[in-house]
């Protein structure tokens, strides 16, 4: 019995001695006096309290044997149970299961800091057909369970924690990886049979059974090794920290992921709820907020009947910060990015969720520098429309690397796009998207040049028009010494698959009109090409001035045309394959640099003239029909027209400058008998008042050489001779001529060969 008032048991005590003494006295043993209270009271106190004290202690000992009891043996247990022997009942299950070979070392119930079950040394071996060695191994796996509900016969799960996971995924030579000869072998059956209905409740029904508090992983490492690559790369997700709460039906779970991925030593993180779970594959919302490196974004949506819905956004993302170098020279900054997609149906079709997708609404802002590129987009039923805008972008805020010797500024871009996803493999690349609308202005100093563009059924068309350019604005090296003025510039052509198209090129240019047309390939680096050119009114002196000629020089009004073909652009290319034929006609100009009367009377030595000292060759008309093959320009009929001689001739020019020329000069009249004045065997050539001269020039077009075919010359010199003899025979013989003055006429002639 339990006494909470010693004080009041005492008395209560003594008033009980009393009563007995006096209602019996007889049975007194012996005859005392009625006992006082206060006395009694403090004896019996200090006796029930003594005894209370000893019947405390005797049930703190037992219920700390009972404790010690119960210790014991919640230690000894996991060495009295033996759950080692239910590996050769599970093992093949989970074999089968993964289609792997496994090992377990040690599987030992666990009692602190809960009771559950630990399983040590678990490893799933590779494929042999991939590699030898594990495909995953822990350290550990442990679960735990409530203990009330154990109690009570009832199993929930507390806790499952994997230590130390390491996961190798290999990616062989073919293309395959090892994760996908994971799972259960298939048969495929050799009849038609009745599909299993799945049972009810879903994808989700084993969270029924795998209601727990907390998943988590604790270190860890993940591999992954592409052999399919040229040259063979591997990536490795270290420090892999894991945490899942709250994984029950009817509940939002919490998820937390963080790892680092290398070689990039970019740190990865991944935190938000989901839920609530339910037995079929729904969750009324998710909402993550995700990390890689500097970047960050967030993901929210929902999956509901089926249907997925995700909106992704984030404020700044910088291709500095990402884990691939890009051939970037510079940044590119994408701004205020948002995606909304849509996804019909997760599960039960045949085509990729790729294809199923459907992009509702796709935003962001590309910057480079000061330069704003605006890209909105949408996609469905694999068809993807994206447009692009920029009021301004400057060529010095590219990424990439331009062959420009100056800035250039794109004005008023807008750009519609037709893609279809996901993209046909091995397709051109112009067959991946259709272009619908291309325009831009081209701003290079105060230039303006206008293009516009398509690209269909992988072909593309573009036009370019400009009232007006000087070449000192253009943003590529010219081969002109001075600035020039381009006006009307029209150029419309394509571009296909294997060659590139020039319809039509126009342009004035030097005050004369200049039209062109060709084709060449785009596939290899000396590609074949075709194409022709027409001038009309070309001024040349302006041309040469503007090329900086500096031996020579040509000045006229230039018309002709040529066609040329060829395969390559470098030198070399061009001396083994240009071939072409063409017509060029010059009229009313002059050579400066060149005076040929001057290097005439020079090879003749002729005494007492001098001609013009200047260094110019006047003409009215010079004409030329011309080939081009093996890397020579063949001259076949060249006619020269001027004050003082007319010439034909022929000739090559090779197009490493190389002269050799055969012209025959006939000079004027006054001019011829000038020089038969002073040299006789000039006078003895003369024919019709005229002389004729065969000249010959070589050396190359910076430093010509001039000279006479003296077997030519000595030729005609004889053939005036015997048609002068010739004509003295024919007078003695008809008596106009008497012998005497033959005779006469033998001496003059003789003279005149030979000045005696």
């Amino acid at each position: 019995m339990y006494v909470q008032d010693p004080t009041l048991a005492a008395k209560s005590a003594v008033h009980l001695l009393n009563h007995r003494e006096r209602n019996d006295p007889g049975n007194s043993i012996f005859v005392r006096p009625s006992l006082s209270a206060e006395p009694l009271t403090l004896f019996l106190r200090v006796s029930i309290l003594r005894g209370y004290a000893v019947v405390r202690m005797k049930v703190l000992l037992a219920l700390g044997l009972f404790f010690l009891f119960l210790l014991a043996v919640a230690v000894s247990l996991p060495f009295l149970v033996d759950l080692n022997r239910y590996q050769d009942r599970y093992r093949p299950l989970i074999e089968e299961a993964l289609n792997r070979r496994i090992t377990l070392q040690d599987i030992r119930l666990t009692i602190w800091p809960r009771i559950g079950a630990r399983v040590s040394g678990f490893t799933i071996q590779d494929d042999p057909a991939f590699r030898s060695g594990p495909f995953a191994t822990l350290s550990s796996l442990d679960v735990g369970v409530k203990l009330f509900p154990l109690l009570r016969g009832k199993i929930e799960v507390e806790e499952i924690t994997f230590r130390d996971p390491i996961i190798f995924v290999l990616k062989d030579k073919h293309d395959v990886l090892n994760l996908s000869t994971i799972g259960p072998k298939t048969v495929t059956p050799s009849k038609p049979e009745t599909p299993v209905p799945e049972p009810a409740g879903g994808p989700l029904r084993a969270l029924a059974l795998l209601a727990v508090d907390r998943v988590s992983i604790d270190g860890g490492r993940v591999t992954y090794r592409d052999e399919a690559a040229t040259n063979p790369v591997e990536y490795v997700v270290n420090d892999l920290k894991f945490l899942l709460t709250s994984v029950h039906l009817g509940e939002v779970s919490n998820l937390h992921l963080a790892a680092t991925i290398q070689p990039y030593n970019l740190p990865i993180t991944l935190d938000g709820s989901f839920g609530p779970l339910t037995e079929i594959l729904d969750i009324k919302t998710y909402a993550f907020d995700l990390g890689l490196g500097k970047m960050l974004a967030s993901l929210k949506g929902s999956v509901l009947d089926g249907k997925l819905d995700a909106t992704l956004t984030s404020p700044l993302i910088s291709t500095a910060d990402l884990p691939v170098a890009l051939p970037l020279t510079k940044p590119i900054l994408v701004k205020d990015l948002h995606l909304t997609t849509h996804l019909e149906s997760i599960h039960g079709s045949t085509e990729s969720p790729l294809e199923r997708a459907e992009v509702k609404d796709l935003g962001l802002a590309l910057v480079m520098g000061s330069s704003v590129i605006n890209v909105k987009g949408t996609a469905a039923k694999g068809m993807a429309h994206i447009t692009a805008a920029s009021s301004s972008i400057s060529s010095a805020d590219m990424p990439i690397a331009l062959p420009l010797v100056k800035p250039v500024e794109i004005k008023n871009l807008h750009l519609s796009v037709k893609a279809k996803y996901p993209p046909r493999q091995g397709a051109p690349p112009l067959e991946l998207a259709d272009v619908t609308d291309l325009g831009m202005a081209i701003a290079m100093g105060s230039a303006i040049v206008d293009v516009q563009g398509t690209v269909l059924g992988g072909i593309a068309k573009v036009a370019i028009l400009s009232k007006g350019i000087h070449t000192a604005d253009l943003p590529i090296m010219v081969p002109f010494k001075q600035s020039v003025e381009i006006r009307d510039l029209r150029l419309t052509g394509e571009l296909h698959e294997h060659e590139a198209l020039v319809h039509q090129l126009s342009m004035e240019l030097f005050n004369g009109l200049i039209k062109a047309h060709g084709t060449t390939g785009t596939e290899s680096p000396a590609p074949p090409f075709s194409g022709s050119v027409t001038i009309e009114g070309v001024q040349l002196g302006p041309a040469m001035r503007a090329a900086g000629a500096e031996y020579f020089s040509t000045s006229g009004t230039a018309a002709g045309s040529i066609a040329i073909g060829g395969r390559g652009f470098t030198m070399p290319d061009l001396m083994k394959t240009l071939q072409g034929a063409g017509r060029i006609s010059v009229k009313d100009g002059k050579i400066e640099g060149i005076n040929l009367m001057q290097e005439v009377v020079a090879l003749l030595n002729v005494a007492g003239i001098s001609p013009d000292t200047i260094r110019t060759t006047v003409f009215s008309t010079i004409e030329t029909d011309f080939t081009i093959k093996k890397g020579l320009v063949n001259v076949q009929r060249l006619l020269m027209d001027s004050h003082d001689f007319q010439s034909t001739g022929h000739g090559t020019v090779g197009l490493d400058q190389t002269l050799n020329l055969r012209l025959n000069l006939n000079l004027s009249q006054a001019l011829s008998q000038k020089i038969a004045a002073s040299s006789p065997i000039a006078k003895v050539a003369i024919s019709g008042g005229r002389l004729s001269l065969p000249l010959l020039i070589g050396g190359t077009i910076h430093a010509p050489s001039y000279g006479l075919d003296t077997k030519m010359f000595a030729g005609k010199v004889q053939d005036q001779a015997k048609q002068k003899v010739r004509e003295a025979v024919d007078d003695l013989l008809q008596g106009k001529t008497k012998p005497e003055d033959l005779k006469q006429q033998g001496k003059t002639l003789l003279k005149d060969l030979f000045g005696k």
